[in-house]
């Protein structure tokens, strides 16, 4: 994961495969294949066309009938450790300083 700041400090995580992230939202669209809460690792980034995530062996079963989350926006996740733990993302307090 890449970890980019806007001009205020504030942290955006550039996500890539192979990293943990657990979902904060419930994923977009009619039919909801994946709930706020469950985490995985992300398969694919497609940049604007969202994350490929895989929930199986995460929060779900391996065996799971659903086991990955296609097109998920990177604004519904965040990253997470091997638990399924949320991280928070310290932020950039040179760049705060700057702007006062």
């Amino acid at each position: 994961m890449r970890i980019t700041y806007q001009l205020d400090g504030t942290p955006v995580p550039r996500f890539e495969t192979g990293d943990l992230v657990r979902l904060v939202r419930d994923e977009p669209g009619p039919l909801v294949t994946a709930h706020a809460g469950e985490w995985g690792e992300v398969m694919r980034n497609h940049g604007t066309g969202g994350l490929d995530i895989r929930l199986a062996g995460y929060s779900r079963p391996r065996n799971a009938s659903m086991p990955i989350a296609t097109a998920v926006p990177a604004s519904y996740v965040a990253p997470c450790d091997r638990q399924g733990v949320r991280l928070r993302l310290q932020r950039d307090l040179a760049r705060r300083t700057e702007l006062i």
